[in-house]
């Protein structure tokens, strides 16, 4: 008996641990004209891939999108001479790369990211080790700034979607965000001479009739 009390007990245990790993279900975000999404994550060292289920709302028929992802990277550079013609890379941080795809229902990529980037130098500073027979060093830092901006999007209509980012990381974070805007049909009014054409149809047709023999 005591064994058995002993079995049901492991067996609940193991219930209990087998729930907490369960996999959580990614919840879609509705996207409106009204607001856009906010994308915002810290990845760890390595490799990383994050996927965003988000939904476009049916209040019109079409819909234009925009978005785009911005992350850095930060190196610390040594060199022995202050124009750094011979630096040497001695810590990174941040994200070193990454790539973004636009998918729909199906999983089918339907537009990609295009990256710019630009990097700006830190003032050098000249270090002085206590160690004997090392030199004095120069230091900086060199922060690249990238934006991927989601491009060749087609016409959006309502659905399910999803924004895909992977990259590489040494530990940093990426921000971004996605829009939409209604594509409304614009109602283009018929010029002047054609009101005075068909003004004119009328007034022959009505003119016709009213001396037409009388059966």
């Amino acid at each position: 008996m005591k064994q058995n009390k002993i079995s049901y007990l492991l067996t609940g245990c193991l219930a209990l641990t087998g729930a907490g790993y369960l996999p959580e279900a990614a919840a879609s975000t509705l996207l409106t004209p009204a607001a856009a999404t906010v994308i915002d994550n810290t990845v760890g060292v390595g490799p990383f891939s994050k996927i965003y289920d988000f939904v476009i709302d049916d209040v019109y028929d079409a819909y234009n999108l925009s978005g785009a992802v911005s992350f850095q990277n930060v190196q610390t550079l040594v060199s022995l001479t202050t124009d750094f013609s011979n630096a040497t890379v001695t810590s990174t941080n941040g994200i070193s790369s990454a790539s973004v795809e636009l998918l729909d229902a199906t999983s089918a990529v339907i537009a990609t990211g295009s990256l710019t980037s630009f990097s700006v130098a830190s003032t050098p500073t000249l270090v002085n080790l206590p160690f004997p027979n090392v030199p004095p060093f120069y230091q900086e830092l060199l922060t690249t700034f990238n934006l991927i901006s989601l491009n060749n999007i087609p016409v959006l209509g309502a659905g399910n979607y999803q924004l895909s980012i992977k990259g590489l990381s040494n530990g940093g974070t990426y921000t971004g965000s996605l829009s939409v805007s209604p594509i409304i049909p614009t109602v283009v009014p018929l010029p002047t001479a054609t009101w005075l054409f068909l003004s004119g149809v009328v007034g022959v047709l009505g003119w016709k009739r009213k001396n037409s023999p009388s059966a």
